[in-house]
């Protein structure tokens, strides 16, 4: 079963800690409440201050001005496959979390295009790539320029369980996602996408009237478990 989903429209950057930073945000039409119906998720992406990803890292989110953005950690780096494990414990069940990656980025942070592969706590995924206002949906084709959410039996739902997520570059522009060592779908990246083997961690925050602020925050775990260094030179650092 899959459920409609997003698209946004704009991009900024700000700076955070002086670490470099990027966001996205979109418009959306209103939202059913039901996990089914058609669910804007409005996001933005910025950076967080990440120990040893191979460690557990929490991040919180609580805040009024987080409201419908997304947010990542600082680049974990260069790889042609990355594994890691998520658990969310807090925060609106229909907000993703999981990795971007392929993206293209300028010297002032701004996302020009990138891969996204994200699972929810009530069980659904959803890979696509985004440049702009364009979405395109890498699980199944579509013309609508939207991406859709995904049912699968292979994502451990509700809060508190633990999901581990893989990303693996098969080939030159080809990947195959992977959630808790099933996969899920492979898929050539659209032309333009793929510019770099650059990997993010991220994670939703929805919108004022999905979130229970301050007293339910976004609370959300992941630590990287396996990753290969990327064989081929794009963006190195």
């Amino acid at each position: 079963m899959k459920n409609k989903y997003l698209r946004f429209v704009a991009v900024a950057s700000v700076l955070s800690l002086s670490l470099l930073a990027f966001s996205c945000k979109s418009t959306e039409p209103a939202e059913e409440p039901a996990p089914a119906a058609s669910e804007p998720v409005v996001q933005e992406e910025t950076v967080l201050v990440s120990t040893d990803p191979s460690e557990w890292s929490e991040n919180v989110f609580a805040s009024a001005d987080q409201h419908g953005y997304f947010f990542t950690t600082p680049e974990i780096g260069q790889y042609s496959m990355i594994e890691g494990e998520f658990k969310k414990s807090g925060g609106y069940e229909q907000s993703g979390f999981g990795f971007v990656f392929g993206y293209t980025a300028d010297d002032e942070g701004w996302l020009a295009d990138y891969l996204r592969f994200e699972i929810t706590t009530a069980g659904q995924y959803s890979a696509y790539a985004c440049r702009g206002s364009t979405y395109i949906d890498l699980v199944e084709s579509n013309n609508e320029n939207t991406a859709y959410r995904y049912e699968s039996s292979a994502i451990k739902g509700g809060y508190d369980s633990v999901n581990k997520l893989k990303v693996e570059r098969t080939g030159e522009k080809d990947y195959t996602l992977y959630i808790n060592g099933s996969k899920v779908v492979s898929f050539t990246a659209p032309d333009g996408f793929s510019n770099s083997d650059g990997v993010m961690a991220f994670f939703s925050v929805g919108k004022a009237d999905q979130e229970q602020f301050p007293d339910k925050p976004v609370r959300v775990t992941y630590r990287v478990t396996d990753s290969a260094i990327t064989d081929r030179g794009l963006n190195e650092k």
